[in-house]
């Protein structure tokens, strides 16, 4: 199924579910998983664009800049500015499969887990998180650069710019950050293949217990409304 199917099947959940709200998930206040499920496919999708988009321009400032002894005060700003949307971008990719992790445990907080395949779903984005980290702090260390430094959005732009002072700092943060925005198109592709299946498994078992529950309601009112006898109680 498509992502456009899947939206639609988002959709069509929402009047049965309407009373299942996501507020585990912390990206949308008081929607209904259906809702937070459309969100989380309409995010990876906008990232795995914005990290293709993203790698383009920083490999065209990198190949302006790569054979330079020293980075021309005037490329700076553009290459400062590339490195500002790649920390953001990892940001709130890291952020996204938090998201989808929290989704998942709410699910199955509220419906139940029948089988493994939304666990290994939450495994999958656990590990997509653990691995993009990893590979993240290998490429710093390439450069001479600490991982440490670059743990969170502000604490990343704050080592840029300490970078920034000097022209080996420059050529290193520049280096690291073509790199990484290379290694970004795979990691949201990645991610996005995941989010697509393992939401989808999630609509499905929704739409199961929806039905079992209509059915169950079903079954349920000709009794309730059947009169009764004398003695019946």
């Amino acid at each position: 199924m498509n992502m456009n199917k899947t939206r639609i099947a988002a959709v069509t959940l929402l009047a049965a579910l309407a009373s299942a709200p996501a507020h585990a998930t912390g990206m949308i206040a008081g929607a209904t998983f259906p809702e937070q499920i459309v969100q989380e496919l309409t995010l990876v999708e906008q990232y795995a664009t914005q990290a293709q988009q993203l790698q383009a321009q920083f490999q065209q400032v990198f190949n302006q800049a790569v054979n330079m002894q020293n980075i021309p005060a005037q490329l700076w700003p553009n290459i400062s500015s590339q490195l500002s949307s790649l920390v953001s971008l990892v940001g709130n990719a890291k952020g996204l499969s938090y998201a989808a992790a929290n989704t998942v445990s709410a699910v199955q907080s509220q419906f139940g887990a029948p089988n493994t395949v939304l666990s290994n779903y939450n495994a999958s984005l656990q590990a997509w998180t653990s691995n993009l980290d990893s590979q993240i702090a290998d490429v710093l260390k390439q450069y001479g650069l600490n991982a440490s430094n670059f743990q969170t959005t502000q604490s990343a732009l704050a080592a840029i710019q300490a970078q920034s002072q000097s022209a080996d700092g420059r050529k290193a943060v520049m280096q690291a950050g073509n790199q990484i925005a290379g290694m970004m198109v795979n990691q949201m592709q990645g991610l996005q293949s995941d989010i697509q299946a393992g939401n989808q498994a999630m609509l499905n078992y929704m739409a199961m217990q929806a039905h079992t529950q209509v059915n169950q309601s079903n079954s349920v009112t000709p009794i309730l409304t059947a009169p009764t006898g004398p003695g019946a109680f």
